[in-house]
């Protein structure tokens, strides 16, 4: 069976003996055609580009959003960040204050300790200052009491004499003695010019010496005669006394304390040493004088320092 086209088809087929016409009408429908197209294409591109522009603008708001993530992220960390170590450095900042505050609390207390001992020491060195005081004022009253004593006991001895270096005899006469040496010196000593004759033990038990002979006469004044005559002779030997034995030098002075008798010691030895000509007691007083020449003044030693004079 054939069918017969529709009446439109034939009409759009139907033949046309112009090719050129057809060929007219062909163009003409192709640029309405893409006249037709071209509209359709703007609206495509339209919606391309407001997709774009939408995807860019999510894009943009997207990118924003994780800029702001981001910075908001970096800035909690680093608040975190600072806070663990502002809280770091606060525990430690306060820790070291408190160790600091306790040294302090032990430097006070160590201070309180050395300034109570020091307040201590401070007392205890003037109340030893003042034991001190006393003390110096004690032996200054010490000093002064036994120099009274020691011329007390000098003034006692003004009419002694004491002769050292006489050989010692069991059966021997001091009297006998004292005779003989007042015919050597040219002063007679009569029996009745004495009260007392006797030898005196030496203060060092190892003393080898004789011991010395202390007479005591009526009166000061024939005792310093007597030493006045001896002392013109420039010395005495023991032979002209009838002693028999080695020929011994014997010496007559003054009889002193034992502080006396030592300052005098002294002082001859450093005379001797440093050639000083004469050192001498004159009329028992408790001085030593003492000269360096025949021409040189006349200076007093009194006490063991004053024997540095002689040095200088």
């Amino acid at each position: 069976m054939q069918r017969t086209p529709p009446t439109t088809l034939n009409m759009k087929c139907s033949s046309n003996p112009d090719i050129s016409a057809v060929a007219t009408q062909d163009n003409d429908r192709q640029i309405k055609l893409r006249k037709r197209k071209q509209p359709e294409s703007e609206i495509l591109g339209s919606v391309v580009d407001m997709v774009e522009n939408k995807i860019k603008e999510e894009l943009n708001a997207w990118k924003s959003r994780l800029d702001e993530s981001i910075a908001e992220s970096i800035k909690n960390a680093v608040n975190t960040t600072i806070d663990t170590q502002v809280a770091k450095l606060t525990s430690s900042i306060t820790e070291s204050l408190q160790n600091i505050s306790s040294r302090l609390s032990d430097i006070e207390k160590s201070l309180n300790h050395v300034s109570e001992g020091h307040d201590s020491l401070e007392s205890r060195v003037k109340s030893l200052e003042e034991c001190i005081l006393h003390e110096d004022s004690t032996q200054h009253q010490m000093a002064a009491l036994e120099n009274k004593i020691d011329q007390m006991e000098q003034q006692a001895r003004q009419c002694n004499i004491e002769i050292a270096n006489i050989p010692e005899r069991r059966d021997e006469n001091i009297i006998f003695l004292l005779d003989k040496i007042g015919a050597v010196i040219k002063h007679p000593i009569k029996p009745v010019d004495v009260i007392s004759a006797h030898r005196v033990p030496h203060m060092d038990k190892k003393n080898a010496h004789p011991k010395n002979l202390v007479v005591k006469f009526v009166s000061k004044i024939l005792r310093d005669n007597i030493i006045i005559a001896a002392r013109a002779m420039k010395g005495i030997k023991s032979d002209q006394l009838s002693i028999t034995g080695t020929p011994r030098n014997i010496y007559i002075n003054e009889h002193l304390t034992p502080k006396n008798k030592y300052i005098f010691r002294a002082s001859r030895e450093a005379g001797k040493k440093h050639g000083f000509k004469h050192i001498w007691v004159k009329h028992g007083t408790n001085m030593v004088l003492a000269r360096q020449t025949d021409s040189s003044p006349i200076f007093a030693i009194r006490n063991e320092s004053d024997i540095n004079k002689i040095k200088s």
